[in-house]
């Protein structure tokens, strides 16, 4: 009768390391291809969209087609900063692929909160508008109607600076908004 030693038994740590190696990299391998032809994805190899043609955007500060004073520069700043932080533009430099324009068609303000004795305590603006993006040789690329609310309070004297604030808000909102569904289009 043998004996069967237990080296004999057991694996080598060589061994091991060996075929380890080769599972862990033909893993490795399987998982890099399923990525790469996973369907309707795609690596970005650059600045732009729509295949690189704009990676870089004139913005004009947008049209206020309304009687509301002040909303056109912070509407143009939050869509600004929005582009920016995409990281795939550049904004206002020399030569553009593209252009920018934004229309604020309309601007209400309704009360939304009464108080016990009938006094309104919170208030909610809507603000509706149109962006346009072009290429440079004016050819329309896309057009984009937006509109989005936001909600205040009415605390006496910070009524103002609560309703900019809340314009504020809500035209990053807007800018986020628009920043998605261009990336969509891409």
């Amino acid at each position: 009768m043998r004996i069967i030693q237990r080296a004999e038994r057991l694996p080598t740590g060589n061994y091991m390391k060996k075929h380890i190696s080769k599972a862990t990299r033909l893993c490795f391998v399987a998982v890099i291809l399923l990525a790469l032809s996973a369907c309707g994805y795609q690596l970005i190899g650059g600045k732009g969209i729509y295949g690189g043609e704009i990676s870089s955007i004139y913005l004009s500060i947008f049209n206020n087609s309304t009687f509301e004073p002040s909303i056109a520069q912070p509407v143009t700043d939050s869509f600004a900063k929005e582009l920016l932080m995409t990281g795939l533009f550049t904004i206002n430099s020399d030569a553009t692929d593209a252009y920018l324009k934004g229309n604020i068609t309309n601007v209400t303000t309704a009360p939304n909160t009464l108080s016990t004795e009938g006094a309104v305590i919170e208030k909610v603006v809507t603000v509706e508008l149109t962006v346009s993006l072009y290429q440079k040789n004016g050819k329309l690329v896309k057009q984009f109607n937006l509109s989005d609310y936001e909600y205040y309070k009415i605390q006496g004297a910070a009524e103002e600076y609560n309703r900019r604030e809340a314009i504020r808000r809500m035209s990053a909102r807007m800018a986020r908004r628009f920043s998605a569904q261009l990336l969509l289009e891409n």
